[in-house]
């Protein structure tokens, strides 16, 4: 979810969508920090696309939980608003290969012209941490690094059950100053 009143996004969020029956504003937090990294317009602190147009689809719980459909319903609604790219930062644990049907919707969103970026999640430090759906295989998986560059230690890690490498990036995820909802 995000919170559609923070003046970060005004006149910017297009379309909310909410699959999980708590409505779309969020109640976790979660969300909208993600849309500030990404699309924030402070005047202190911006986003990497500060006028970027915002669709939210609300597919976790406030308590973090999910159901892989509700993710899936979400991307399904996504690709119908046209969006060019969906990020999702969430991801189940454990090792994956790629076949599961959120691995799966998202390579097939990606085969309609889609940018999907996700996280590799954050069951590190071990080997074969990234879950589902960071182990797509046409995903852009990113995993965190500290403000030293060095892999942050909760960062998952591959290789993905089938030995294929991930993340494929990384980026900062550690001290990240964004909105709060």
């Amino acid at each position: 979810g995000i919170d559609p009143t923070h003046p970060d996004f005004a006149g910017r969020i297009m379309a909310l969508a909410d699959f999980t029956g708590e409505g779309a504003s969020d109640n976790h937090g979660h969300g909208t920090h993600v849309a500030g990294i990404t699309a924030g317009a402070g005047n202190k602190y911006k986003g990497i696309a500060p006028d970027a147009h915002i669709y939210a689809a609300k597919v976790l719980h406030g308590d973090g939980s999910g159901y892989m459909s509700e993710v899936m319903a979400g991307l399904e609604w996504a690709v119908q608003q046209n969006v060019k790219v969906i990020n999702l930062s969430l991801g189940g644990e454990g090792p994956c290969d790629g076949t599961d049907a959120l691995s799966t919707t998202c390579d097939a969103v990606v085969d309609q012209g889609v940018m999907v970026c996700v996280a590799a999640g954050n069951s590190g430090p071990g080997a074969s941490t990234v879950g589902s759906p960071g182990c797509a295989r046409k995903v852009l998986t990113v995993g965190a690094c500290s403000n030293t560059d060095a892999i942050a230690s909760f960062s998952a890690r591959g290789p993905t059950g089938d030995g294929r490498v991930k993340p494929d990036v990384l980026l900062p995820g550690v001290d990240i100053t964004s909105c709060r909802a």
